[in-house]
């Protein structure tokens, strides 16, 4: 299961752009800024007549009912917007009229907002809206429904992303083990079983070495998020490379020094891929996944024998 992160708030609204102007390509997708005293219920429209509202909440991760609510919530306040913002939307329309308005989301896994996006569709028809269509309908798309130009943006070129990287300060590293107790917990009980560290003072060091990386990540990442594509591409590759962990430590039960090398390897390559990264960056990214894998326990290590 994919529970990384995803895009929220403003990069994802940027994210979401992106995908529907490589959908539509040149001319054929008109973004609205929202800086111009708001953005009358919509994020763009094509000029097929389809208009997009992008939403990522903030405060990700919430369970399958916390995220249909913050949807609704999005969709009632928006399409109330495009009903009332009659005479705005019109002259940005001109003579195009309006057959979908979607909901633009980075996950969606309730059939209720499908519910709510129906009845609310009746609402806008009977508003007998100028720019409207007889066959209107509000849908809810994630970014599943754009794979190609997802996979395009992902491989496209960025240019060389300024970040610093992410140091984590020692107090910080304290205060951490300190409010995390079962965590560090979890680290120490895999600390004993690496073959690799033979006594508790070694074991004290790596425990500090996973918290710094896990910490020096997660800064890099909260970062990143300011370069939409770099960070799904990010994103992606630990998604992908969790999904497959159990397997390969199936596949090497008694080498768990080898299980953590082989897993840094194929991460650091791996992320050498995305354009635009330092290799200071990309070493942080990697690290990061170890750790939250240890700390999390996807990467986990049979006793030793």
């Amino acid at each position: 299961m994919d529970i990384s992160p995803r895009l929220s708030g403003e990069q994802w609204q940027t994210w979401a752009n992106q995908l529907l102007m490589a959908h539509y390509g040149p001319g054929g997708y008109q973004p609205i800024p929202d800086t111009d005293r708001g953005d009358a219920g919509i994020e763009g429209f094509s000029l097929s007549g389809h208009a997009y509202q992008a939403y990522g909440p903030e405060d990700e991760p919430l369970s399958t009912y916390e995220r249909y609510e913050r949807h609704r919530s999005k969709l009632t306040t928006d399409i109330k917007k495009f009903i009332d913002n009659r005479i705005v939307l019109g002259q940005l329309f001109g003579n195009i009229r309006i057959s979908r308005w979607i909901l633009l989301v980075p996950h969606s896994d309730s059939k209720e907002i499908i519910r709510h996006a129906s009845k609310k569709t009746q609402e806008v028809i009977d508003a007998t809206l100028p720019y409207v269509t007889d066959d209107f309908c509000i849908l809810v798309y994630d970014e599943s429904a754009f794979p190609v130009e997802r996979d395009v943006l992902l491989n496209a070129r960025i240019s060389t992303i300024e970040l610093d990287n992410g140091r984590t300060a020692e107090k910080e590293i304290v205060e951490w083990a300190d409010k995390n107790d079962k965590l560090v917990k979890v680290i120490d009980d895999k600390a004993n079983r690496l073959s690799t560290l033979s006594d508790d003072v070694a074991r004290a060091a790596f425990r500090k070495s996973i918290i710094k990386a896990y910490l020096d990540g997660q800064n890099i990442l909260d970062d990143l998020r300011k370069y939409p594509m770099a960070y799904e591409a990010i994103r992606k590759i630990k998604s992908d490379k969790e999904m497959y962990l159990s397997l390969e430590i199936a596949s090497l039960a008694n080498a768990n020094p080898e299980i953590l090398r082989k897993s840094l390897e194929e991460l650091r390559t791996s992320t050498r891929k995305v354009p635009g990264l330092s290799d200071g960056l990309m070493e942080g990214i990697a690290w990061e996944a170890i750790s939250d894998w240890i700390i999390r326990c996807p990467l986990d290590f049979p006793p030793k024998h």
